[in-house]
């Protein structure tokens, strides 16, 4: 599944793991990285309401039962048209 929203908020990307794991995605993408980490821009309150998102998806799609992962993708984009992406299982 692709982007989820709702009133608490909105997951970039949803999916699940060959072993069943329910996989909630942040991506960031930037052109570089001059002013601050890319993964600067994952605060506490953008976690807490991806938290909360992500408890209002497994309600709804009756997930109770599967484990659950949040994930964040790093993406930055190369001058030369190659990017570098930076994955980061279980980051919060």
């Amino acid at each position: 599944m692709q982007n989820f929203s709702c009133k608490a908020g909105e997951i970039d990307l949803i999916m699940t793991a060959g072993d069943g794991t329910v996989v909630f995605v942040e991506v960031k993408a930037r052109a570089d990285e001059r002013f601050a980490d890319a993964e600067a821009a994952v605060t506490s309150a953008k976690k807490h309401r991806m938290t909360k998102t992500a408890n209002l998806f497994v309600r709804k799609y009756k997930l109770e039962n599967h484990p659950l992962r949040f994930d964040i993708v790093i993406v930055l984009l190369g001058k030369k048209g190659k990017a570098d992406i930076r994955h980061y299982e279980n980051a919060f």
